[in-house]
């Protein structure tokens, strides 16, 4: 141990006490003291430094100090070394903090952790997702669970969740996105360290029900609704030709710039999909006729192929779609997977493919589908399929 080389100077009204002066530093009309002690105890010489005038330390209080540690060594009761005094009051503090933090998990309700944690973190999400998130919250899940206490949340806690939204006929598929929303909030949860086991959605049963929608465009249906859409949206009726003949996501429409485009070799960059793997579309002519057309017009956006009328990205499909497809299709329609939307120009590209010989797997690449059984749902559109490749034998 280094030898300490500052001058101490003992008291002289009481022993065992001492202190240096700083060189520099005043306290008052005098300079800044720091006070000691210096005594024997258990066969040990202990010289601990207590602290300075200006912290409130006075040769008096030092000797009370000494006091109350020759007191604890005699009577074998406390700490007869400050060391020993400070890594007890040390661990004391890290258990009275673990106590805090376990009383703050137990204390944090779903809506608290959602408030605080979960809802900051979801900016990445579009606007759609964040305004399904929010309405979910507000109108199905915090009115149930939202003052329950995270570690106590359970199966049964969920499924009232469920059970309210069952009995105002709400769709499985928004159950399910409900228990989604709930499994994500877990998950965060889980990750900060406030609950240690797998979600309880897991344990919550639901009917289950096939909700992919089925309806397509016959191709007269197609130029009807093409008709209408140019007459009154020519910027809805572009976008639907790209969802159309290239099979495009409306999310992947909004986000395309001119630099996606390669009028060369007639395709599309397909970048950030919701998949997650980038892909290319190809042209046909409708689509070069109207990228063409479009690339020759002023933009509100020199970046993006469509905007709003700020250059900004777009975040929806324009109503006139719905309202379009409402009158010409949707009106006698109470099944929402018959039902006529956007995204019906998109499983309509995939329809008529599959109806023209197009195989599955071919389909699956050029939709972008993650898995091979999102495709699957087009096979019974080519119920000649399996009969041709048997009768391949015969040759």
């Amino acid at each position: 141990m280094a030898k300490d080389k500052r001058k101490w100077i003992t008291s002289a009204k009481f022993s065992g006490v001492r202190w240096y002066q700083h060189e520099t530093r005043k306290h008052g009309v005098k300079f800044d003291k720091c006070f000691g002690l210096r005594y024997a105890a258990a066969g040990r010489r202990f010289q601990p430094t207590l602290g300075w005038a200006s912290e409130g330390w006075t040769e008096q209080k030092a000797a009370i100090e000494l006091s109350k540690l020759k007191e604890a060594y005699k009577t074998g009761k406390g700490n007869f070394s400050l060391s020993e005094k400070r890594k007890k009051n040390q661990k004391k503090y890290l258990q009275e903090q673990e106590e805090i933090k376990t009383k703050e998990k137990e204390s944090t309700t779903f809506s608290d952790f959602w408030e605080q944690s979960y809802w900051p973190t979801q900016n990445y999400k579009s606007v759609g997702s964040l305004g399904a998130e929010s309405a979910l919250y507000r109108n199905w899940i915090c009115p149930k669970i939202g003052k329950v206490q995270l570690v106590r949340l359970k199966a049964k806690d969920v499924e009232k969740v469920s059970s309210a939204m069952f009995a105002k006929d709400r769709s499985i598929a928004s159950v399910n996105y409900a228990l989604a929303v709930i499994s994500q909030v877990w998950n965060l949860a889980k990750r900060d360290g406030l609950v240690a086991e797998d979600s309880p959605t897991k344990k919550v049963k639901l009917p289950k029900k096939d909700n992919h929608r089925t309806r397509f465009l016959t191709k007269d249906e197609a130029t009807r609704l093409f008709k209408e859409l140019k007459t009154r949206s020519p910027e809805t009726h572009d976008m639907a030709i790209l969802a159309l003949y290239c099979g495009l996501r409306f999310g992947e429409i909004a986000s395309l710039t001119w630099q996606d485009i390669d009028f060369e070799n007639e395709d599309i960059y397909i970048r950030d999909p919701k998949a997650g793997i980038n892909r290319k579309a190809f042209f046909i002519n409708q689509v070069r006729e109207m990228l063409q057309r479009r690339s020759a017009e002023p933009h509100a956006s020199a970046e993006l192929i469509f905007s709003t009328i700020d250059g900004g990205k777009l975040v929806r499909v324009s109503k006139t779609f719905g309202r379009i497809a409402a009158e010409m299709f949707n009106e006698e329609v109470a099944d929402p997977r018959q039902k006529v939307c956007f995204h019906s120009l998109r499983h309509t590209f995939a329809s008529w493919h599959v109806q023209r010989g197009t195989d599955l797997y071919t389909v699956k690449k050029l939709m972008g589908h993650i898995s091979f059984k999102m495709t699957q749902r087009y096979a019974h559109l080519a119920p000649d399929g399996l009969r041709k490749a048997v009768k391949v034998l015969e040759d």
